[in-house]
């Protein structure tokens, strides 16, 4: 990427940011966000981030991967590949977002509660282990995909 292909990615990201932190806390949103879909609040927002990024990171990273390796090289074999690599950096998405939305759901966990270390306090902190795990488990093989190259075309 050039210089201003960062500068705008970055002007992106952060445009996002702001209208989620607007949405976070503009009333009628949430009233509508709840009446859409019941039983769901603020509490994870993260892992929400989490998904509308990964889902938008997944459509885009897909789209572009065909128009490089279907359109123009004409390469079944380094689209699958690219699309196997675009796949895995979705769910290092999906899953660290989970890791803290965890973290998250611990930390409320310690403030507002009594902590005592038994079997709720075991359950959280297995959780936050488990998706640590299961992201660095992602990352090992987003980087084998990137270490794998295809075939040379003929």
């Amino acid at each position: 990427m050039t210089g201003w292909q960062w500068f705008w990615t970055l002007v992106g990201f952060l445009v996002y940011i702001i209208v989620l932190i607007f949405l976070y806390f503009y009333k009628p949103f949430e009233e509508l966000f709840n009446f859409v879909v019941k039983d769901t609040t603020f509490d994870n927002v993260i892992f929400w981030a989490a998904l509308i990024a990964g889902i938008v990171g997944f459509c885009g990273y897909h789209w572009r991967a065909y128009k490089i390796h279907i359109v123009q090289q004409r390469n079944v074999e380094a689209m699958v590949l690219s699309s196997l690599r675009g796949s895995t950096f979705a769910a290092i998405l999906l899953s660290g977002g989970a890791t803290l939305q965890a973290v998250q759901i611990l930390c409320v966990y310690l403030v507002r509660e009594q902590v005592v270390l038994g079997a709720e306090f075991g359950k959280r902190i297995a959780a936050v282990l488990a998706l640590v795990v299961l992201t660095g488990v992602f990352c090992i093989l987003f980087w084998l995909l990137k270490v794998v190259r295809g075939a040379p075309q003929s």
